[in-house]
């Protein structure tokens, strides 16, 4: 009777477990093939004379900038990134537009935007006891022994960036913009570094490894910083230049365009490979078509296995685009 029971419960609590330990769904990234051009600004934002109350970042300007470009690489928040440094392969002119040379790029490699992210500021200052001094130090005295937990040191930090998307067609005026920014950062003595003085002065008086507290708050600050500029460039709403809608129906990709102007061309890639276009006497617009409002309705038959990326590449006359990208799951 006891093994029975037992054996319900376990079957009971294995769906439990099972949901408790899944990995929560991975957002869906935006549609685009982005270009990222070298991250500037670092080097003139770490330049500034520190202040008296200033904690230096623990990193150089090749790390800060390195740092922030592979978070925008592995966070998946375009469908795929093309390196845009100064040097393709190509002989640059010394004077030649960084933008301009990012704009061929784009062309040349079939991306749909241009994102170039600025270092605006890179400070981080010490400003002292906080309100966690007084239950840290009362800690100390009546407890006789060091509260060196307690978060009673607060550091303003202020490491802020800049990103703006680009038209690779208009590569003067962004897009979109997005500006993110570290935060307030509380440290304990533990944080700072822990010294054997803790045993003749309060924790809360400490100020511990001037080296300790230059790599924690570096670590927090870059990652709040990281975290936030992620988040507001996936949330980031991108203006669409016309409808393009791309859905799975059976073993079928269905799309539909709906634009101002006609469509120059129309084409399919299954996992980065060319898989169908449509352009000319190919590409004539739906019978629902109107003087300003043009449809096309297409559908592509699914060949790829679980997994496969198509991407669908709409351009109208005037050289606008539009990108979807589906990954095709389980069939419904």
């Amino acid at each position: 009777m006891r093994a029975a029971f037992l054996a319900f419960l376990l079957a009971l609590s294995a769906p439990l477990a099972a949901c408790k330990s899944a990995p929560p769904p991975v957002p869906l990234p935006h549609p685009y093939k982005i270009v990222l051009l070298p991250v500037e600004g670092a080097a003139a934002a770490l330049a500034g004379t520190p202040g008296a109350s200033d904690v230096p970042l623990a990193m150089t300007p090749e790390e800060l900038s390195s740092t922030i470009a592979d978070r925008v690489r592995t966070s998946h928040v375009f469908s795929d990134v093309v390196s845009g440094a100064p040097d393709d392969g190509r002989a640059r002119a010394v004077d030649e537009d960084p933008m301009q040379a990012a704009s061929d790029l784009a062309r040349r490699t079939a991306s749909d935007l241009i994102l170039r992210i600025v270092v605006k500021s890179a400070r981080m200052t010490d400003t002292g006891n906080n309100s966690s001094t007084f239950w840290s130090t009362l800690t100390w005295f009546m407890a006789g022994f060091p509260s060196f937990w307690v978060d009673d040191r607060t550091y303003e930090t202020d490491i802020a960036v800049q990103a703006e998307l680009y038209d690779p067609s208009d590569p003067v005026k962004p897009t979109a913009s997005v500006v993110a920014t570290s935060g307030k950062q509380e440290l304990d003595l533990w944080d700072r570094g822990l010294t054997p003085l803790v045993i003749i002065v309060p924790p809360a008086f400490l100020k511990g490894s001037a080296s300790s507290v230059s790599h924690t708050l570096t670590e927090r600050a870059v990652d709040q910083l990281l975290a936030a500029l992620v988040e507001e460039l996936r949330t980031r709403e991108i203006p669409t230049r016309f409808q393009l809608d791309v859905v799975r129906a059976g073993g079928d990709v269905k799309i539909a365009v709906e634009s101002r102007r006609r469509l120059r061309s129309l084409a399919v890639e299954v996992d980065g490979k060319p898989a169908q276009m449509w352009a000319e006497t190919g590409l004539v617009e739906d019978k629902e078509s109107a003087a300003d409002r043009f449809v096309y309705r297409r559908t592509f038959k699914v060949d790829g296995s679980k997994g496969a990326r198509v991407r669908v590449i709409a351009e109208d006359e005037a050289g606008g685009r539009e990108v979807r990208t589906l990954v095709i799951g389980d069939a419904p």
